[in-house]
């Protein structure tokens, strides 16, 4: 007689597989969720200006680890890693921070110009929370500092209304320690180790912005179509109060810090076209305006009473022994009467 359900060996076959699909389908999910519940929870560390829990494991583990024999990522050129070899200093990584921030709105004069708050703001934010989050990383793997630190603003076309800011250096591990917290420099190991031979210390990066409108008026319309050579005053006066409030900024976390100079300054500027909405008696809704942003950042650095002292001078030498001219540095005791 012919059996529609097959063989009991093919039953238990088949029921077998619906059970592994089943327990299959069920780990699936349970993964699902964890993930959601893990992305979750980043998103609340996040919110708070933590790192996402993923990256503090990793970063605690790197932490934990001893001895040479462990693996590193850096930037640092092959010299540069070799002096601080030589220093007694470990590279422990690559350490990074890094914000998305969204730009409210954003309101500007008709008549004159002014500094665009709302995006200062947002600049200066992003850039804290990148700082930050540089520094627990830092933190996590039990770095002195980082070094090498290079910072970087992006205006993307697909999201005209965020700023991102994105920061990546070295993170370094030495035998002494010169503040309580991870200090954070955009200077390269070189540059740092100068600095730490003629008693001085980093103490933290520096930064400060400004977006700042400028309002195309008639008289600088006349100034663009003049044939003759002039300076526009109304741009270089722009740029000078961009950069003078941006400076103030950093000067003002330069203090806080207590930092007795700042070294390594950079400055750059970004320069949109903007219009205007809205009504005007002058046209200025029909013109091209434009919005300038000037970013300034450096290193703060203070003294420590810790000054190396000078290198003794060597003394170039040319010898003739084999046709060839070589420079041989000897010292003092080298050198003899007959």
């Amino acid at each position: 007689m012919f059996n529609l359900f097959g063989t009991p060996e093919e039953r238990a076959k088949r029921d077998e597989q619906k059970r592994l699909k089943t327990e299959q389908r069920q780990k699936s999910i349970d993964a699902r969720q964890l993930e959601q519940g893990r992305q979750a929870q980043d998103l609340r560390l996040l919110e708070m200006g933590k790192l996402p829990s993923q990256a503090t494991e990793r970063l605690q583990a790197i932490g934990a680890s001893t001895g040479d024999a462990e693996l590193f990522t850096s930037g640092l050129s092959p010299v540069e890693a070799g002096l601080l070899r030589r220093e007694g200093y470990r590279v422990r990584g690559l350490v990074t921070g890094s914000a998305m921030y969204h730009v409210g709105m954003a309101y500007a004069s008709s008549t004159n110009d002014c500094e665009v708050t709302v995006l200062s703001q947002a600049y200066d934010t992003a850039t804290a929370l990148a700082v930050s989050r540089m520094r627990q990383e830092l933190t996590l793997i039990g770095a002195h500092g980082a070094v090498g630190v290079r910072l970087s603003v992006v205006r993307h076309e697909w999201a005209d209304k965020t700023v991102e800011v994105q920061l990546i250096g070295t993170a370094i591990q030495g035998p002494d320690a010169t503040s309580a917290q991870p200090w954070i420099c955009d200077l390269s190991a070189e540059e740092w180790y100068g600095l730490r031979r003629a008693g001085y210390a980093p103490t933290s990066l520096v930064w400060g912005h400004c977006t700042w409108f400028i309002l195309t008026t008639m008289a600088d319309e006349c100034v663009h179509m003049s044939l003759s050579n002039q300076e526009m005053t109304h741009w270089s006066s722009a740029f000078s109060r961009a950069r003078d409030r941006a400076m103030q900024s950093v000067l003002a976390q330069a203090r806080h810090w207590g930092a007795s100079g700042i070294v390594g300054v950079k400055i750059a500027k970004r320069l949109d076209e903007v219009r205007l909405t809205g009504t005007s008696y002058d046209g200025a809704t029909e013109r091209e305006h434009h919005n300038l942003v000037v970013s300034i950042i450096g290193t703060g650095i203070r003294t420590t009473g810790k000054a190396s002292h000078s290198a003794p001078a060597t003394v170039p030498i040319i010898s003739l022994s084999d046709g060839s001219f070589n420079l041989k540095p000897i010292g003092p005791a080298d050198l003899s009467i007959v």
